[in-house]
């Protein structure tokens, strides 16, 4: 009779619904999440920077936008060198 209504003894899985699952689809949230959210605080804060420099001085402000420059430009020239591999 169990294979119609089911095992007699009691199982060790804990019911739909318990914290372990809320937890496991907090923590998924968060890990796809965590990529954009990191990207679009990081560009709020670099203009705040940007803008806090230019505030401050228009030298400051103009050696930073350079200094981005320079890392975006160096950046490109590194990944020129070492292409990937392809499979």
């Amino acid at each position: 009779m169990g294979f119609y209504y089911g095992p007699s003894s009691p199982q060790d899985d804990p019911p739909p619904g318990s914290w372990k699952e809320t937890f496991v689809i907090i923590w998924v949230v968060f890990k796809t999440l965590a990529l954009p959210l990191g990207l679009l605080f990081g560009a709020i804060l670099g203009f705040v920077i940007v803008l806090w420099a230019f505030l401050t001085s228009a030298l400051l402000g103009l050696a930073l936008l350079g200094l981005i420059v320079a890392a975006v430009v160096a950046r490109g020239v590194w990944e020129a060198r070492h292409p990937p591999d392809l499979p």
